[in-house]
């Protein structure tokens, strides 16, 4: 299904390229198998708990953006969710988004397009609730933030520049449509779109402008400042609950005589929650392998974590976020009736764009 997909050699390359520079500089197999075999493997559970409480959070995120759309939902938005997370750790560059747009649109009356529109608002948030998870860290004490971004940005081509632009700029170009829908009629704007592909026949225009008025649609659930502030609002709470399982898990990996203080030891978690999650925005294969570990390990080695531990540390908290909900999301399908390659097959031959896809 994937092999003739773009976005299925970017991703492999994508996610090759970190894992090999993530073995090459962090992993020594004799040592860090020594740290996985000390680790406490009890603390597991419980961050699994706080794992499902944050995906809990991001579906009352999501049915607060799809009130406009679809008012009360019919169907659990939460089941949605989840399955949504079993396909972005089984499909590269986060189709799993498109997936879960386009099962929505089967249980819901929404259009898969509209429905995407309010997952890139979401995907915006986060960026943000994270950065702003990095701000609070380097108010909670010294802990090296900024030493740890420039040790991070250093492995990057092109330095911080190139890093901040790739992280940001996509959820930017998000929040820059979102204030200027917020400011002028949808129409309008889809008259500049109109304008902008005077090349193309007006066959296909007309069907692209279809796709991107239900864009649109998805991208004017929020409407005002206060909006997106309340978006955000929910989603610190989404990262919160998140750097909870990554805090118990360090925990068992006995990180916390390494700092001075508890302080500290919260705020280096914080900081790898952010360079893990934000390094999501890179090219990877399915479940973000290569840059969640990378970066993740990265930071906190910056931070004053051994080697081997970070690399140890970084695999075992991805582990524990990807089992998860990739069992429990097949299970709620099979449940259902469906299967990842029925929503595949499905979304592909809806009007909803598959990221990495030939137009042909």
């Amino acid at each position: 299904m994937f092999f003739g997909n773009k976005a299925f050699w970017l991703g492999a390359i994508g996610s090759a390229a970190f894992l090999a520079v993530f073995v090459v500089l962090f992993v020594d197999f004799d040592t860090i198998s020594d740290v996985l075999s000390d680790a406490n493997y009890a603390y597991v559970a419980p961050s699994v708990v706080f794992y499902f409480i944050a995906v809990w959070f991001r579906s009352e995120r999501w049915k607060f953006l799809l009130r406009p759309l679809i008012g009360r939902p019919q169907k659990s938005i939460y089941s949605v969710v989840v399955v949504g997370y079993m396909a972005n750790n089984l499909i590269p560059v986060r189709i799993g988004e498109v997936v879960r747009s386009y099962y929505l649109s089967l249980r819901e009356a929404c259009s898969a397009p509209a429905a995407f529109g309010t997952v890139a608002v979401e995907r915006a948030t986060d960026v943000l609730a994270l950065l702003f998870f990095l701000a609070v860290a380097g108010l909670m004490g010294t802990v090296g933030v900024e030493r740890a971004v420039g040790d991070i940005s250093s492995d990057v081509p092109g330095g911080a520049t190139v890093l901040a632009i790739v992280a940001l700029l996509p959820f930017v170009g998000v929040l820059l449509v979102v204030i200027l829908i917020s400011t002028v009629s949808s129409q309008t704007v889809l008259g500049w779109f109109d304008r902008m592909m005077f090349m193309i026949g007006k066959d296909i225009r007309t069907k692209l402008l279809g796709v991107a008025g239900r864009l649109l649609e998805g991208l004017t659930v929020v409407s005002s400042p206060l909006d997106l502030a309340r978006v955000f609002a929910w989603s610190v709470p989404v990262w919160a609950s998140e750097a909870v399982v990554y805090y118990l898990i360090a925990i068992g990996f006995d990180l916390r005589p390494i700092f001075d203080s508890q302080i500290e030891f919260i705020a280096a978690i914080l900081v790898f929650t952010a360079a893990a999650n934000l390094a999501g925005v890179l090219p990877s294969t399915a479940g973000g392998w290569g840059p969640f570990d990378f970066f993740g390990a990265a930071a906190l080695i910056a931070l004053g974590v051994g080697q081997e531990v970070a690399a140890a540390y970084a695999l075992a908290v991805h582990v524990v976020v990807w089992v998860p909900p990739t069992v429990v999301g097949a299970l709620l399908l099979v449940l259902d009736g469906n299967s990842l390659s029925d929503l595949m097959k499905g979304a592909q031959e809806s009007d909803q764009p598959i990221v990495g896809e030939n137009s042909s």
